[in-house]
């Protein structure tokens, strides 16, 4: 399977998985037609890559980190949650000013709604694959989303999340505490008018300090729940807080520090909100909440850069050794090959190597003139001069 560009797919390709409504729902069966009316919905629905059927590289398959029943179970709770509030804090505009005395007003149904016991049993089955997952690299092609909204990018936060957390050898406890605040970091955006957190333009400065308010709600609605430790609720007042000092809502630096236990930590960021803010950084650059939508490699060189001083250097560190810059089933063409007739040929990235993530093992099923060749494997750890581009 290769995973394509939904404008570079033509009528006669056909699908090489099956696409699922975040919700669990089948959307469309592997094996179905990709006509241009198909094709069309999907992206009216968010969906900017599809995988195709490619001889030869029936084997290449993203590693999923979590199954699609829990990522399902994990939508299913997450959006009751999100109504559920929504419902109980709906104001318009002009009601903003009014919301913290709203939230300490309306606490016993909020806590009814969040960290209920559904969402608790759900976090422990994602956290129970996560730990039990062989390996620790996180292809995020391999979580489905229809399209980047709250709900689907605080699953793909939390998972992100979670992974770094396993990678520091986190306590099943530690897990289940970063799993509650990550899954309720943004809560406090569904306190605000809609047109504050999904417009694509720029807020005025106004707005912008109505809209940095959403970590204050969200900690107020965490942290008046005797259910959510309160490094949870840490979580959703600090996610935005930088290393150097320039975040909100506090201004709260950080040490770029390990995120390791160690009560000396005074007045600096919560470990668990520095793992949050990497993860909610690389997950809104590439489903375009940041104004422009990056790809997997540009994606973890945008996060590299802004370690240290925005995020904490040592969770980017290990995020970045954690996530494949070259994702399996990102197809791809070469750029130069010290065989000069591969130049120009199409292929597919076809498994990671663990050992380093720059150096995958690729498959070459097509010409520079699109002619389907037999598949060539071709193993970058052992083959040099081998350079190559991703194109989705």
């Amino acid at each position: 399977m290769v995973r394509y560009n939904i404008d570079d797919v033509t009528d006669d390709m056909v699908l090489g998985e099956s696409i699922f409504m975040p919700t669990g729902e089948l959307l469309l069966a592997a094996g179905f037609k990709l006509t241009e009316r198909y094709r069309l919905r999907l992206k009216q629905m968010g969906f900017h890559t599809v995988g195709i059927q490619v001889e030869g590289t029936e084997d290449v398959t993203p590693e999923k980190i979590i199954s699609d029943h829990v990522q399902a179970e994990m939508a299913v709770s997450v959006s009751k949650t999100t109504d559920a509030v929504r419902n109980v804090l709906r104001v318009r505009k002009e009601g903003v000013q009014n919301l913290r005395k709203m939230i300490r007003e309306n606490k016993t149904q909020l806590n009814k709604y969040l960290a209920s016991s559904g969402l608790a049993r759900t976090l422990e089955k994602l956290i129970d694959e996560i730990l039990n997952n062989p390996t620790v690299v996180l292809n995020m092609s391999a979580l489905q989303n229809v399209k980047a909204d709250l709900f689907s990018h605080a699953i793909n936060v939390t998972t992100i999340a979670l992974c770094i957390g396993r990678k520091y050898h986190f306590s099943y406890d530690e897990l289940k505490q970063l799993a509650m605040g990550a899954i309720n970091f943004d809560i406090g955006l569904v306190a605000l008018p809609a047109e504050l957190h999904e417009r694509n333009g720029e807020l005025s400065p106004e707005e912008f300090k109505q809209y940095q308010q959403h970590t204050v709600y969200g900690y107020l609605m965490l942290s008046q729940n005797p259910s959510i430790a309160p490094t949870s609720a840490a979580v959703a007042l600090q996610h935005h807080e930088y290393q150097d000092g320039t975040g909100f809502p506090r201004g709260m630096k950080g040490e770029n520090r390990p995120p390791l236990k160690d009560f000396s930590r005074k007045k600096v960021i919560h470990r668990f909100a520095e793992i949050v803010a990497v993860a909610d950084t690389y997950d809104m650059l590439l489903t375009g909440r940041m104004g422009v939508t990056l790809d997997t490699y540009h994606g973890v060189r945008r996060v590299i850069e802004m370690g240290g001083t925005k995020l904490n250097a040592d969770i980017v560190k290990t995020f970045a050794s954690i996530v494949p810059v070259y994702p399996v089933g990102a197809r791809l063409r070469i750029t130069d090959a010290p065989a000069s007739q591969l130049v120009g040929y199409y292929g597919v990235v076809a498994r990671d190597n663990p050992d380093d993530l720059e150096k995958p093992q690729i498959v070459l099923y097509e010409t520079r003139k699109r002619l389907r060749i037999p598949p060539i494997l071709i193993d970058l750890a052992k083959r040099d001069g081998v350079a190559f581009e991703i194109l989705t």
